[in-house]
This record gives C-alpha cells, sequence and structure tokens, in this order.
C-alpha cells in the first residue's frame, strides 16, 4: 500500500474535480483515463472528412451550475465560457413562423419570468393559469416531499396539479428533455421538480445560458489538464484498468494492463456499467477470499446500478457556404418538433466561426433512441425542412458537409425510482469513493451532477464534512451577473 497515495480511475469531469481537490489538499494523486484526452463525455470529435473539431453534441451549461463553475473558476478557465447577461429562452414555432423568448422581469422568483410568460404566445391564457397551481407546489415543495416523489411520473404529478395537455407538450415537455435528457412520460417527477424547483424557478439568474466560445475539448481540456498537472496531479492516459486489488475490506492498488499502482485510498468516476465491470472482474480475478462485508457491498452495488437505464443523445452539425440562419440568430427551441428540438448558430456571438465563410449550424437531439438507426439523409431532411419553415429566404444557400454523432449511452436515466440505486459516495467504505453523475447527487446527468459527485468522492476520501448545496471552500465562487473576469453575452 502506498499511504496517502489517491488513484482516481476516470478522467471526465468527475474525476478531474476529485483529483484536483484530493491534490488541494495535500494528498499525492495519479489520474488514469482510457482514452487520449480528459473532459469524459464533455468532449470533441474530429470530423473524419475536414480538419474540424466538433462537439459530440450541443452542450450548454447555467449559473445554476455552482460547483461546474467553481471548477472552470479554478482551472481559470473563465474565457472558454460566455454567460448570458440576463435569462432569454428564444422559442420558434416553425409551423407559423413565430418566435418568443422567456427573460427575467423585475418581479422575486419564483415569478420573475412571469411578464414574458404572459406575452408567451405558445400557450393560452388558460394554460398560463393553471400554471401556477404547479409553480406554487413546486416552491412550497421541501426536500424531502419532493424525494418522496421518485415513484411518481412526473406528467402525472403535473396532470394532478392541473396542467393541461397543451402547457404539458409546450413547456414542461421541453426542460424535462433537455436537462433531463428523458421523455417527459417516463421521468421521475422528484428529478423533474429538482429541475425547475433549484433551475427554472429558483434564483432570478438561475437559467442564464453559458455557451462555450469554441469546441469542448479546445474550450476546457487544455486548461482543466495544465492546472491539474500544475496542482502536483500525475495524469496517465491512454491506459484501461482491469481491476482493483481488495484485502480485507482495503482496496490497495489498481491493476493496468502493464503496472500496477500502490494506493492508499481509490475513487471510481466512471460510468456506471465500466465502474460495475471493474468491480466485479475484482472479486473474480482476487487471489484472496474477500471478506463478506465487502462482497455484499460490491453485490449489493453492481445489482443496483445494473437497474439504471442510460439514453442517448444524437449531435447534428451542418455546415453552409454563407448563412443558413440569420447572422445574428443565436439559438432557439423549436416548438412541437420531436426531433429538430432546438437550433445553435455556432457563427453567432456564442463561439467563432469553424472556417472563414463557413456557417456552422448545430442541432441537440435529446433522449434520441428511437432516432439512433436513422440514415444520416432522413435526419437532414427534416432539419432541412424546418430551417425553410423558419428562413426559406435562404434556401439557395449550400450545404457543404454535415456530421451526425449517435452517444448510445449518454447519460442516465431519471426514471422513477432510480433515486434509491443511486449510491453515495461512501458506498462500498473507507478507502473507497464513488463518484460520477449516477451516483447520489440530487442532479441529473449533467456536467454540475458529474463535478458535485467528484467533490463528495473527494470529501469521504479526505474525511471531511461537506454540503454539495455549499460551495467548494478552496475554489472561487461561480460568477454572478456582472462579473467582470468572465464573458457575458
Amino acid at each position: 500500500m502506498d499511504e496517502g497515495h489517491v488513484i482516481v480511475i476516470g478522467g471526465g469531469l468527475a474525476g478531474i474535480s476529485a483529483a484536483l481537490a484530493c491534490s488541494d489538499a495535500g494528498r499525492k494523486v495519479t489520474l488514469v483515463e482510457a482514452r487520449s484526452h480528459l473532459g469524459g463525455r464533455v468532449s470533441s470529435v474530429k470530423h473524419p472528412r475536414q480538419d474540424w473539431q466538433l462537439d459530440n453534441c450541443q452542450h450548454a451549461c447555467f449559473r445554476v451550475y455552482d460547483r461546474f463553475l467553481q471548477l472552470i473558476g479554478r482551472a481559470n478557465a473563465q474565457q472558454s465560457i460566455k454567460l448570458q447577461a440576463n435569462t432569454n429562452l428564444p422559442f420558434a414555432l416553425p409551423e407559423k413562423k413565430v418566435f418568443s423568448a422567456l427573460t427575467t422581469g423585475r418581479l422575486s422568483p419564483p415569478n420573475h419570468m412571469m411578464g414574458s410568460m404572459l406575452s408567451f404566445p405558445f400557450l393560452s391564457l388558460r394554460d398560463k393559469l393553471a400554471m401556477r397551481k404547479a409553480v406554487k407546489a413546486l416552491s412550497a415543495m421541501n426536500n424531502q416531499q419532493m424525494w418522496e416523489l421518485d415513484d411518481t411520473l412526473f406528467v402525472d404529478w403535473l396532470k394532478q396539479n392541473g396542467q393541461t395537455e397543451r402547457a404539458i407538450d409546450r413547456f414542461w415537455a421541453f426542460f424535462v428533455l433537455a436537462a433531463l435528457n428523458i421523455n417527459i412520460q417516463e421521468a421521475s417527477a422528484a428529478q423533474a421538480c429538482m429541475l425547475f424547483k433549484n433551475g427554472l424557478f429558483g434564483n432570478a439568474d438561475a437559467f442564464d445560458v453559458g455557451a462555450f466560445t469554441s469546441d469542448l475539448s479546445d474550450s476546457i481540456e487544455p486548461a482543466l489538464s495544465s492546472t491539474l498537472e500544475e496542482a502536483g496531479v500525475k495524469i496517465i492516459r491512454n491506459s484501461t484498468v482491469k481491476s482493483v486489488v481488495i484485502e480485507n475490506n482495503c482496496f490497495t492498488s489498481v491493476e493496468l494492463k502493464d503496472q500496477s499502482l500502490q494506493c492508499s485510498d481509490v475513487i471510481f468516476a466512471t460510468p456506471h456499467h465500466i465502474t460495475s465491470r471493474i468491480l466485479e472482474n475484482s472479486v473474480k480475478n482476487s487471489n484472496q477470499p474477500i471478506l463478506e462485508e465487502m462482497s455484499s457491498k460490491i453485490d449489493d452495488l453492481c445489482a443496483n446500478i445494473s437497474r439504471i437505464e442510460y439514453r442517448s443523445l444524437i449531435g447534428i452539425h451542418s455546415f453552409y457556404r454563407g448563412n443558413r440562419v440569420p447572422e445574428d440568430f443565436t439559438f432557439a427551441v423549436m416548438v412541437d418538433q420531436p426531433l429538430i428540438q432546438m437550433i445553435f448558430n455556432r457563427n453567432s456571438e456564442l463561439s467563432s466561426p469553424i472556417e472563414e465563410g463557413v456557417q456552422w449550424v448545430t442541432v441537440p437531439v435529446s433522449a434520441a433512441d428511437e432516432y439512433l438507426k436513422m440514415e444520416d439523409e432522413e435526419i437532414l431532411q427534416q432539419l432541412d425542412k424546418v430551417l425553410h419553415q423558419l428562413w426559406p429566404e435562404n434556401d439557395n444557400v449550400e450545404r457543404i458537409e454535415h456530421l451526425i454523432v449517435r452517444t448510445p449511452k449518454a447519460t442516465f436515466a431519471p426514471t422513477p425510482g432510480s433515486a434509491e440505486l443511486r449510491p453515495t459516495a461512501s458506498f462500498l467504505g473507507n478507502n473507497i469513493a464513488l463518484a460520477g453523475c449516477w451516483t447520489k447527487t440530487t442532479w441529473p446527468s449533467t456536467m454540475e451532477g458529474a463535478v458535485r459527485s467528484g467533490l463528495n468522492a473527494a470529501a469521504h476520501i479526505l474525511e471531511i464534512e461537506w454540503d454539495s448545496d455549499n460551495p467548494w471552500q478552496q475554489w472561487p465562487l461561480r460568477p454572478k451577473r456582472g462579473d467582470s473576469e468572465w464573458p457575458a453575452w
């Protein structure tokens, strides 16, 4: 055993956060990543026919991502993200070419968007008046009451609280789809209520949108990698962990293909199916009996997380010689569009052009399982149809390239009952911690959930009491509106 040595398995946001927090506290840390770059699912892919780096899917963050923005501040990567100066969430109904936006006003939460909601053209006055009951119920709910709804479908809770079908389809469903990566018909009421209570109806600035200024690997990976190295974290890339060595109830080493790393503590920061596979291999290949207590914990963990489902994402990237969408268009939610759910103009103030004279349009498709086998051409036809409805005057602009990225196991699915399956960081014992957005963070599978999970794991290993709703004290606080160190749009 290498006393004081923490090995973090997995170089996504959870692993990065855990490694950096442990190193900041004075621990010797080694981070092991299977791929050549860090970032996990927050990363880019290379276009197979062009010298372009593209996001695997369009990502965005929000000002309510407190711990994620703390991580960005700790890495001095503020210039990689632009945050809205005020919340502005544009919507469009392509069929009628109608645009509108939800914006913050002068009223206090949860009524800070009431002014724009009253003029929101996609809902009737009856729809809007009925929404007041659900918002009131959300605001009055405490955390215990919220998580007692985990076995309930959110759509059923909405109907019980007077919501109309149109409000469910055109308002509630979009935010569930985009933030939880699941269709509203199968989402847990607990996780969805957490989303709306803490996000859209939380602090007035909670839903200020943050956009990355370039592709994901270029935006944050270099800053995070250099920050880890400056903090003294040893990074081992292109190495897959086969198993861990368990002696009695302790994890004493991590086994790679070509070496064994001695340690005193291990943090698993891998997707849940990979965590399960490594642990099962560890038990199967152990050279000595594993104590029944530890064996039972591993069995229970693997049984639980095998029941946590995944949902997929698709990233549609389309490139034009000229402006297929207006230059000043940034992004908008597409109302009544199951496939073309949102459209982003990456040539707007959100980002930099990928190449001079080429407009980059992206579409994130959430809960995309039913579209995974759809041919590229059919997907592009659906995009062309929506673009024609909104901007027919630009139909003659030529598409010169495209790329459609499919990620089958993109996020865990917050279905009813899933909260009870998510383990705490300390589930397996004293010298091992579990991280990853699938662990018990109360957050869905987001960048924020991943960072919180990593900090939960670090707190367990460092034996400190910490509530993830409080700032990680060693790191800069997340930016408030008007913070001059952070770019705004």
